[in-house]
């Protein structure tokens, strides 16, 4: 949580430096990876749109091996993809800066709104530049930690599921005289009959009366 914190941290400070230096009025961060779009700034509720939505202003930046920050991407109003943007991350926004910053897992992709007419700029200073970069990085490594935490969920809930199958087979082999081959296939046929997976079936049947596991 600590480290979620400073990264968290680092990516508001490099976004508001940006925001601030390019004279936007609202700023977001958007990773895509696989077919999806995620906002993973501001924070709030996860979402996700097809990631085909924005690949007209990014077609031309190839996937890096190495994370770096590619050219600015100018998005004008009245465009399908301005269009997207301002109906996810800033409605009063018409015209949009994007940065995006590849690396082999995802995209991040940093979006500059603009209220008014802007000129697009053909670079921007170095340390607006290093603050992106830093903002990126932070974006991805969030984005990387959501996603053990969720494999790691997963892991977890299979293993204790695993458990409570394991925990059923020895009641109905302690009970029934079951060899631990058939108390398993009782197990999946009960499943299959009452469609439900084994290891709410198991749950059910250790917390019911021991005489449930065999009817």
């Amino acid at each position: 949580m600590i480290q979620d914190q400073h990264e968290m941290c680092a990516l508001k400070k490099g976004l508001e430096r940006a925001a601030t230096e390019l004279g936007s009025q609202t700023v977001a961060v958007l990773v895509v990876e696989g077919s999806c779009i995620e906002i993973a700034y501001p924070p709030g509720d996860v979402r996700s749109w097809p990631a085909a939505a924005i690949a007209p202003a990014t077609e031309r930046a190839p996937a890096a091996d190495n994370a770096a920050l590619d050219e600015s991407r100018f998005v004008p109003a009245g465009t399908p993809v301005a269009r997207f943007l301002a109906s996810i991350v800033a409605g009063a926004a018409n015209e949009f800066l994007m940065f995006p910053w590849r690396a082999q897992r995802r995209s991040v992709i940093i979006v500059f709104g603009f209220a008014g007419a802007h000129s697009v700029r053909e670079s921007v200073p170095a340390h607006v530049a290093e603050s992106l970069n830093l903002a990126a990085l932070a974006a991805s490594s969030l984005t990387e930690v959501d996603r053990l935490r969720a494999e790691l969920r997963t892991v977890n809930d299979r293993f204790a599921g695993r458990k409570l199958v394991e925990r059923a087979k020895c009641v109905l082999q302690a009970e029934r005289g079951m060899d631990e081959q058939q108390a398993y296939e009782h197990l999946r046929k009960m499943s299959r009959q009452r469609r439900i997976p084994m290891a709410k079936l198991a749950e059910g049947l250790l917390a019911a009366p021991r005489k449930s596991l065999t009817t």
